[in-house]
């Protein structure tokens, strides 16, 4: 508690609460990282896209008529694994724009987002859930929770 004098109003003491104020601004914690920074957003459509085992991604190829009418001239088994993997070379990811802070402590935020995956003439969505943390040099690990589609 401190005592300030007004200039203006005379040389009345007024009473400053200017402690609890900055308690509340200031928070009781260190905030973990940003979970929406575009180094973040990146790694995590990095990490979903690298993924040889992308659910999202076979979801959105299987789903695609116009993969399919593709799959359906091709004569040859090569021929249509060919088909398949320029499709999952062409796909664009996309993180939303609204990601949600799960959890924030220390060096470490819990985060959901929902990414999309086109395809030929399909697009889907999933929720991903994944992990940022700031290391002591102040680099930033993300890692994606794995997921079903």
């Amino acid at each position: 508690m401190g005592v300030a004098v007004s200039m203006f109003g005379g040389a009345q003491p007024r009473v400053v609460w200017c402690l609890p104020v900055l308690l509340l601004l200031n928070g009781c914690g260190e905030a973990g990282p940003p979970c929406d920074s575009a180094e973040v957003r990146h790694s995590v459509v990095r990490l979903v896209a690298d993924n040889s085992d992308n659910s999202l991604l076979k979801f959105a190829i299987e789903n695609s008529s116009s993969i399919a009418e593709m799959l359906d001239h091709a004569n040859a088994e090569a021929d249509k694994s060919a088909i398949r993997d320029k499709a999952k070379q062409a796909a664009t990811y996309a993180l939303d724009d609204n990601i949600l802070v799960n959890s924030s402590s220390g060096r470490a935020a819990s985060c959901t987002g929902v990414i999309g995956v086109s395809v030929g003439d399909t697009s889907a969505q999933k929720e991903v859930e994944f992990k940022v943390e700031q290391q002591a040099d102040g680099k930033i690990s993300v890692s994606v929770k794995p997921f079903l589609f």
